[in-house]
């Protein structure tokens, strides 16, 4: 009798992380963000805790601080890491930050990379929440895919010979592993994230940021597609509470952040409808 064993991905990838010590001396650090590398040498630097969970956990004032440092020191290690290897030794720029030493592993591509990284760095909740979106299964659909089938349906009945825009895998420059973006004509590509509901927006904040990182790439260094227009097309959830509402709106905020200084776009909306109506006028 022949075992059959499952095949390893066959995408290799390094990884490091950025943690803080809030209490300095006390020898207590926090993960709050990853730098992933992947073998093809695409790299993603993301934050892993955003700025309400950190307000919630050491104050407005405070939490607010040390998001705003995060966002410098994450600046700082993509610009440095861009062109070097993760074994390349760098120090954040602000008293209190760690960089984590490196690590390695495999998966099925860079944004598979960034959850496993995420899991195991144990970052508070995002542990839990990229552990269970990493053992769903091929037959359940995911809040983004649902979103971006109902955003299919919604464009092909107005527009059904846009079909074969969605789902397409391009190659980029330089990497041998195609990377697939929700919608791609000559000059408007798309990614779909979608938050289901407020608690998971930690999962959604990673995998959002992989997603930017894509876009940003297909612009900058795609062999067949530079789109003038990228975006992240984003399903918000309704909210019923003050404190709902801000989570949202700040979580919002931090993409917007991340998109602008990449010159993407976010469009949000709770209708898939609102969300094609959106997406057809900047194809036509």
């Amino acid at each position: 009798m022949t075992l059959s064993y499952p095949k390893l991905p066959n995408y290799e990838f390094t990884w490091r992380s950025i943690q803080v010590e809030p209490i300095p001396l006390s020898g207590e650090r926090i993960t709050l963000g990853a730098l992933v590398k992947g073998s093809d040498q695409a790299l993603i630097a993301a934050k892993l805790i955003h700025a309400p969970k950190l307000k919630n956990i050491y104050s407005q004032e405070f939490g607010a601080r040390i998001a705003d440092a995060l966002t410098v020191c994450i600046r700082a290690a993509e610009e440095f890491y861009n062109n070097k290897p993760l074994s390349s030794h760098w120090a954040p720029p602000l008293e209190g930050f760690f960089i984590s030493k490196v690590f390695s592993s495999v998966a099925e591509n860079i944004e598979e990379g960034l959850l496993r990284a995420a899991m195991h760095c144990s970052s508070f909740s995002v542990s839990l929440e990229a552990e269970k979106l990493l053992s769903v299964g091929k037959s359940d659909i995911s809040a983004p895919e649902s979103w971006r089938k109902k955003i299919l349906e919604a464009v092909t009945i107005e527009r059904a010979n846009y079909a074969h825009y969605f789902d397409c895998k391009v190659s980029i420059r330089g990497s041998g592993v195609p990377l697939k973006f929700g919608f791609l004509s000559d000059n408007y590509a798309a990614q779909f994230d979608a938050i289901s509901e407020v608690k998971s927006i930690q999962q959604s904040l990673v995998r959002a940021q992989s997603k930017l990182w894509q876009l940003d790439r297909l612009r900058d260094e795609g062999t067949l597609f530079r789109p003038d227009v990228c975006e992240l097309l984003l399903r918000i959830p309704s909210s019923d509470t003050a404190e709902e509402k801000s989570a949202i709106n700040e979580y919002i905020e931090e993409l917007l952040y991340e998109a602008s200084r990449r010159g993407l776009g976010i469009y949000t909306s709770t209708s898939p409808v609102d969300a094609a109506v959106h997406l057809i006028k900047n194809v036509a």
